[in-house]
Formats: C-alpha cells, structure tokens, sequence
C-alpha cells in the first residue's frame, strides 16, 4: 500500500495557523487606502525591481507597444495619485542582489518581479514579506489563482502574486498547450482539429487517430504529426487524465502520481510514446525548442505557453495560421477544463520583507495591476488577443482555461522525475513507482504539506 496518500491529521495546527494569520493581519492591514485618489505617500520611493533587460522592456511589456505605453501612463498616474515615485530597477541577478541585501540588512528593492522558479527560494527562506494582509489575495482575476499561485504559497500565506488582470502577460503564464499547422492539416485533407475539441472527442482514443493521420511523407521527408520533448509528453498525459500532481482532498494531501487513474495515464503514454506511435513523434526530442514546428517538419508541437507569444522570435510572430488545442483529455477527466503545470511563473511579483515600507509597497503594487481601462474584464483580453495574436477566438479561450488552471509541478523538488521516466523506463511503471515511492513521500511531507498549510490558512479548505 502506498505512502503517497498522507494523513495530515493537521486540523488543529490549521486552526493556529488561520487564528495566527488573522493575529497578523489585524497587526498589519496598510495605513493607506488602495484607492488611488486618497492615497498619500508622502513622496515615497519605491524601487521596483526587474529580471529583464532595460530599453527593451516596460515592467513585462515589449517596450514601443501599445501595451508598454499603457503601462508608463498608469505608472504616472499612480505616481501623480498617490505622490509617490515607482523606480525600475533592471536586472538579470536580481535574486542574487535580493539575497545579499536580505544577509546584509541592506533595502535594496521595495516590489521585486520576475520568475517563479527562482522566487520558491525566497518564499521558504522568509524573504518576502506575507501579502494576505496587505492585498485583497482573494481577488484570484487579479492576482491568479490558487494553483497557479501554488510555488509562492508557503506554510501561513501567500507570498507573491501575477498581474492576472493584464494583456498579453496573463497569456505568457505557464502551461502547455498543443499548436497546430492549420495549412499542413489541410493539405491533408484533414478537418480542423479544433471540431474535435466543439464536438466533444477530443480525447486520447481521437489523438492517437490523429498522430497516424498527420504523419506523411512529402517529397521524400517525413513530416511528423508531434514534436515534444518527451517529459513534456508523459505530463499532460499524466494530468489529462483528471488527476492533479498534488491535492487536498477530505484533509489529506494526495499526489495522483500514485493513484490507479494517474498510474493508466503513465502506462498509455509509455505504449503511445514507445510502441503504438513511436514513428508519429520527431525524433528530435532531446530539446525543448520550437525550431522544427516552425520548420514545417512537424504538424504538431507542444508547446510551452511563453512559447508562443512572449516576443517576435515565438511562433505566433513567425508562422500564420496557427491553431490552439488543449492537450486530449481521458475518460476520467472533467471535460472543458484543461490541466496543466508549470516550473516557474514570469512576472510573479512580491514584496520582499525589508521593504522600507511593506504597506506603501502594497498599495502602489494594487493600483498599478489593477485592469486597463482598455481592458476591463477577462473577456476584452481575449478579444484584444482574438485581434492582435490568435486566429480564432477560441484559441485565446483556450489558453485562458490552461492557464487558470495550471499548477506547480514541484519540478525542483523532484516530484516529475517519476513522470519523466515514464516515456523511457524499460521496466514497467509498477516498478519505475516503486523506485520513486519513498522520494516521493519525503516531497508530500517536505513540500506539498507545508504549501497547502498556507493555501487554507489564506482561502480556507
């Protein structure tokens, strides 16, 4: 009988932690309102700092854009509001400068902005400040959701957040989604992939119909029905199933890696990689790059979401005609809502503890990710991504869905190892779980115990 499905017989340590946090926030709720007009800073300098590169980027947006330029006129209307003066501050080692000013006592930033994956470290080591207190946390169309916030949830709060609410960003968010040479497909004579997904088959069973459809020969060379890196592969096979890497379920702590719907993902993709279509799949796969799908030598890619819009190098600058899948769903999943996961979040954005002033800081972070007026809701993003990136609007919706509904894969910890593998053991997936189980014990208690701590100290169970 498996470890992985740990007991946490924590209720009353939940009871401190939500009795604690509430303590806290009394303590800390801001001195100033977060609304822009009767906020006074009192001439506060706030340094903002940026994993990015100076003159090619406005705080995420490729500077020159219609966007960047939004983001410079909310930058100085909250500055003018709220008499205050928001420097950015570029750099590629900001997490290196963060640390050492954390070790010497020095306030080297008051927001900081960047990757996730990096920002994990900070989040367990208490180098940035508790934000449940001094943001409306719940507010997830602003923010993002729980899952996606997941790496920045930590024991007793949340501890970074994403500006969920803009353009163009929220679409750079992590996630995979499958993109689709829409001409290759109708040189085939093939339908659009995308009816599938409207009829209601988009499933395993139709996908593997479809990586024999799209792969043929065309003068001579093979064109391939799919690129992907392998562990890529194996892990939306694994989450397509339904089963999430990590949740809280009747006050345990559940990794579907071990259940029996998680283990038939692993085992189908394991034969649909290796047996069934192995001659469907470019055989390129030691990378994760884009360059053979835009080469026209795969129909298919799996892509990364950044990949397809985070600059004019990506794909949806670089080819026409491009549609968006989610990855096919097995028979236990819930249909319409696309699972997906993610290593690291760009532009997650926090408050690191020695901010000169954490409550200034969070009211200046609050008014500056509030919606463009461009853009008020959910809706006027995707239309303006409809408008300006995608080629049907049911693309944009569809990355929304993943990307709302992405989580953290624990990558760093070592929780997709046993999911890597699982497109390349020789010994089976019962064996290949076995060898895996203890590790993957320790990650539960180490990891995804102390994350979920802080998710119902701050959203509740």
């Amino acid at each position: 009988m498996t470890k992985i499905i740990k007991n946490i017989s924590l209720v009353l340590v939940f009871i401190f932690i939500l009795c604690s946090c509430a303590q806290e926030m009394e303590e800390i709720i801001p001195e100033f309102t977060v609304d822009g007009s009767s906020a006074d800073l009192g001439g506060f300098q706030c340094v903002w700092g940026y994993a990015g590169t100076a003159g090619e980027t406005e705080l995420g947006f490729v500077t020159g854009t219609k966007n960047a330029d939004l983001l410079l006129e909310r930058k100085a209307a909250v500055e003018k509001a709220m008499n205050c003066k928001i420097t950015p501050n570029y750099t590629s080692s900001m997490y290196d400068f963060l640390r050492a000013g954390v070790m010497s006592g020095a306030q080297p930033f008051d927001i900081v902005e960047g990757d996730s994956y990096t920002m994990v470290v900070d989040v367990r080591a208490g180098n940035l400040s508790g934000l449940s207190g001094l943001l409306d946390i719940e507010n997830v169309e602003k923010w993002g959701t729980p899952n996606m916030l997941q790496s920045l949830i930590w024991k007793t709060d949340v501890f970074g957040v994403v500006p969920f609410a803009w353009p163009d960003i929220m679409y750079r968010q992590s996630g995979h989604v499958l993109a689709v040479n829409e001409n290759l497909v109708s040189r085939l004579g093939q339908p659009d992939p995308r009816e599938y997904v409207e009829d209601g088959v988009w499933n395993w069973d139709t996908f593997e119909d479809v990586l024999e459809a799209y792969t043929y020969q065309d003068a001579g060379n093979t064109i391939y029905a799919l690129r992907s890196h392998p562990p890529y592969f194996s892990i939306n096979m694994f989450l397509s199933s339904g089963v999430a890497l990590s949740a809280y379920q009747d006050g345990s702590v559940v990794s579907g890696v071990y259940t029996d719907i998680g283990r038939a993902a692993l085992e189908r993709a394991n034969t649909i990689f290796n047996v069934t279509h192995k001659d469907c799949f470019h055989p390129d796969t030691g990378s994760v790059g884009h360059e053979q799908f835009i080469n026209n030598e795969a129909v298919m890619y799996l892509s990364w979401c950044y990949e397809l819009t985070s600059g004019t190098s990506w794909i949806m600058y670089q080819m026409d005609n491009i549609g968006i899948l989610p990855f096919p769903q097995g028979p236990d999943a819930t249909p319409g809502v696309y699972l997906s996961y993610h290593e690291g979040l760009g532009n997650s954005t926090a408050i690191p503890f020695n901010a000169k002033d954490p409550n200034a800081s969070a009211v200046i972070l609050s008014a500056m990710y509030e919606p463009f007026d461009e853009y008020k809701t959910k809706d006027d993003i995707i239309d303006y991504m409809t408008n300006q990136i995608f080629y049907d609007r049911k693309d944009a919706e569809i990355i929304a869905n993943v990307v709302r509904n992405t989580e953290y894969g624990f990558f760093r910890e070592g929780a997709r190892g046993v999911i890597e593998e699982a497109v390349k053991t020789e010994k089976g997936i019962a064996a290949l779980l076995d060898s895996y189980e203890s590790r993957y014990d320790e990650i539960v208690t180490e990891y995804m115990i102390p994350h979920y701590q802080g998710r119902i100290a701050v959203y509740g169970e």
